[in-house]
């Protein structure tokens, strides 16, 4: 059996589709490209694959990721050799590789994920993005109200929030923790910067655009988060920086 970690993007039409759907469709694209994937056991067997993070409906992507396991291939690139031409327009994968067979599985290893948060034209905050954010960062503390499963619960976004940046098309770069434990969603944040600067954030104002996911680690040099396949970076992302080693940003 081969473990194998795959990077994907998504734009244009089918971004709108929900999660559960996503996983349908990429299951379905396995079986048309006949690939050798492992099956659970027992009376209902599914496709052992694993998402790394979901994607809010509408959202682009240019750094997700899942895990599945074959049983055989002749090589990782030509599972995604086969997966791509099995794939509609829409999805695309963009890097494979092999993993140890003991390493933890795509979902559980998320611990931040980077985002690009632009708006649509005519929806744009009338403050000055630069000012407000860097007023927004140098509170003690950044509450905001999150929804959970037992109802709703104010919490300190600011621990979240690993890096910022303010691009020259005025959108908004940020690398936010993610995961099980202390997930930070880029609605959330934004959000929660409108109401800071007093202004009412247009209904469906802003446009998200996932760039990397990432996993964390721990070295000589303290905790880091890193893409989750480090030798295929969007230029735009944070662990393009040439004075990063593999990618390993320390938060």
């Amino acid at each position: 059996m081969i473990k194998l970690r795959l990077k994907f993007s998504k734009h244009g039409p089918i971004r709108f589709l929900g999660h559960l759907d996503v996983m349908r469709y990429v299951q379905k694209a396995i079986r048309r490209a006949e690939i050798d994937i492992k099956y659970s056991e027992g009376y209902s067997p599914h496709q052992i694959l694993s998402f790394a993070q979901p994607l809010s409906v509408g959202a682009t992507t240019d750094g997700d990721y899942m895990d599945m396991t074959v049983l055989s291939c002749s090589s990782p690139e030509s599972v995604m050799e086969s997966l791509n031409g099995a794939m509609n327009e829409g999805i695309e994968i963009l890097a494979i590789q092999e993993l140890p067979e003991k390493s933890v599985n795509a979902m559980t290893s998320v611990a931040a994920a980077e985002y690009i948060i632009s708006f649509r034209e005519n929806k744009e905050p009338s403050f000055d993005l630069l000012h407000e954010f860097t007023e927004f960062m140098k509170q003690n503390e950044i509450l905001a109200t999150k929804k959970t499963k037992n109802g709703e619960k104010q919490i300190d976004i600011k621990p979240l929030i690993y890096k910022w940046e303010i691009l020259e098309d005025k959108s908004v770069h940020v690398l936010l923790s993610a995961g099980s434990s202390s997930n930070l969603k880029a609605s959330l944040l934004i959000e929660s910067l409108f109401a800071f600067a007093n202004e009412e954030m247009q209904e469906f104002a802003a446009r998200f655009h996932r760039l990397e996911t990432y996993l964390e680690g721990e070295d000589e040099g303290g905790h880091y988060v890193q893409p989750m396949i480090p030798d295929m970076l969007n230029e735009l992302s944070f662990a393009a920086d040439k004075n990063l080693t593999q990618g390993k940003i320390y938060v």
